[in-house]
């Protein structure tokens, strides 16, 4: 799907890999001015080196670490204030660590939902306020299919998201009244770093694909995992006049694997 987003100004969280990144160039293909973050400023000027050469009025890239929010509290104003009106919030950053939930440590639980909690609300509290004080704008933040399923040793990571997701639908409705739109898209299994993360000798694509009964994963109904364009493609849609009727939505993107429960 292509949209014209030349008069679109963006900020995008997790840009320098995965769903981020490709977010990032169908963004900056389609026209929109980005703001770009990442809590690895190196890494995100690595990943986004050629996309700099080629778009250099365009792709502005900012160091955004979630797990500090005192750090976005006084950066992201800052950021408006340079930058200029944030049309649109596309959240594409978070964490996944994992570990069976009974054994976990107390410190790992709480990592995952600083950065994918506490710093994602502040974050929402900043660009919510801001969008709120003119009248419009978009959010659209990367959930999963694991806020709706349980998954074996990822329990930290899956109340997280399903924590999040509520925050989502919570913002959209104070949000609404303001004609900003606020959802989610929640992809499964996708080809990504975090992907791969769950992989290893014994278990891999094609078992993901095909499902894991001792693990109560049902596998992929279309029989395949997504690429991260297919999420992207999602993602535009929710920020095209197409979805300008659709606020606190969740979006799976999965291929079935969740039968959409």
């Amino acid at each position: 799907m292509t949209i014209d987003l030349s008069n679109q100004q963006v900020l995008l969280t997790g840009a320098s890999q995965g769903i981020g990144l490709a977010t990032l160039k169908q963004l900056l293909r389609c026209g929109a001015r980005v703001l770009a973050t990442d809590r690895d400023l190196s890494e995100l000027h690595g990943a986004t080196q050629q996309l700099q050469e080629t778009h250099p009025k365009t792709l502005h890239i900012r160091e955004l670490d979630l797990i500090n929010c005192e750090d976005i509290m006084a950066e992201v104003p800052r950021w408006i204030d340079s930058f200029g009106t944030i049309d649109q919030l596309i959240h594409c950053a978070g964490i996944l660590n994992l570990n069976p939930i009974l054994t976990a440590p107390t410190s790992t639980i709480t990592e995952t939902f600083s950065v994918n909690v506490f710093g994602a609300t502040t974050l929402l509290q900043q660009i919510g306020q801001h969008m709120k004080s003119h009248g419009n704008g978009n959010i659209v933040v990367i959930g999963s299919n694991a806020a709706n399923t349980p998954r074996a040793n990822m329990g930290a990571y899956a109340a997280s998201k399903a924590a999040l997701h509520m925050l989502v639908k919570c913002f959209g409705m104070e949000l609404a009244e303001s004609g900003i739109r606020c959802n989610i898209v929640s992809p499964g299994s996708t080809r990504t770093a975090m992907q791969m993360q769950l992989w290893n000798e014994n278990y891999g694509e094609q078992q993901v694909i095909d499902g894991d009964a001792k693990h109560y994963r049902l596998g992929i109904p279309l029989k395949k995992i997504a690429e991260p364009d297919d999420i992207v493609q999602t993602i535009l849609f929710l920020m095209s006049d197409a979805a300008n009727h659709i606020t606190l939505h969740d979006l799976r993107v999965d291929g079935g694997a969740t039968l959409d429960n």
